[in-house]
């Protein structure tokens, strides 16, 4: 079924079973998906925005007429035009892809940048933030947006973590998936690796006994937080280097993981002298 739409020539998109759509939704639903299409679904203006910024390898967006209700949507229309190819649709198939994304008036199908990593240890990289077991793709996109913001090189979610490439995680992070480093991986062969490259592994933990700044973050660190319920596995414990215990009023059991994780990257940051700041 097509029709025609205000958003520009072409024909309107509007029924739910179109193969682009049925797609998508795949994608926004299924995490296994994802993983093996190696693509993944982000909405609203501000991403789109993000996402041409950063130059980011866009399959597909598809549009509606809310999207050229600002000047700001008709420069991101007008510039998705030129890119990659658009489907003009409607609102309910916007809402039949991702929930919410129909007062934005735009979703794009954005593909994964290919690194592993070997990839990522190539670089000589100096600060790596990892979590294990942070199921709220809320807390782990917000520490993705922290992490590129104090100068960590990647971000690996290990077991237990919500998947980074969710369109939930991908609105926390606001824009920085497009452009830190993101992967996923199993803790022991992880930090196997991490060792053999020369980081050091520094954990938090509510046990441990030195206070961030007291432990050398100047070197090459790997930082890693757990779940905010139980914490780190003792497994993952025993590798640390160092396990250090953020310090808090008394009467408080334990800061939400994003906080603990922000933290712990602004003290590395300080401790280097926020190079590349502004």
């Amino acid at each position: 079924m097509t029709g025609r739409s205000d958003c520009g020539p072409g024909p309107l998109v509007s029924s739910l079973q179109n193969p682009a759509v049925r797609l998508a939704r795949g994608l926004e639903r299924d995490r296994a998906a994802r993983e093996k299409s190696g693509a993944y679904v982000v909405w609203g203006l501000h991403l789109a925005q993000e996402a041409l910024a950063a130059a980011a390898p866009i399959e597909r967006a598809f549009v509606t007429d809310v999207a050229g209700g600002s000047e700001e949507g008709r420069e991101i229309l007008a510039r998705l035009a030129h890119a990659v190819p658009v489907v003009k649709t409607n609102h309910r198939v916007l809402e039949s892809i991702a929930a919410g994304s129909g007062d934005q008036g735009v979703v794009l199908v954005v593909r994964r940048s290919p690194i592993d990593l070997a990839s990522i240890l190539s670089r000589w990289p100096t600060l790596l933030l990892l979590a294990h077991g942070v199921q709220d793709p809320g807390n782990l996109g917000s520490m993705l947006r922290t992490a590129l913001a104090l100068g960590a090189d990647a971000l690996i979610a290990l077991e237990g973590c919500a998947d980074p490439y969710s369109s939930r995680a991908a609105r926390a992070a606001m824009g920085a998936l497009f452009r830190l480093p993101v992967l996923t991986g199993a803790a022991a062969p992880v930090l196997a690796a991490l060792r053999a490259a020369g980081l050091s592994l520094v954990a938090a933990d509510t046990r441990g006994t030195a206070r961030p700044e007291a432990v050398d973050l100047r070197a090459p660190v790997a930082l890693v937080v757990g779940s905010e319920g139980r914490g780190l596995p003792e497994a993952i414990v025993a590798e640390a280097t160092s396990r250090v215990r953020i310090p808090m009023a008394t009467g408080a059991a334990s800061l939400n993981v994003h906080a603990a994780a922000a933290a712990l990257l602004y003290e590395a940051g300080r401790q280097r002298g926020f190079k590349g700041a502004r």
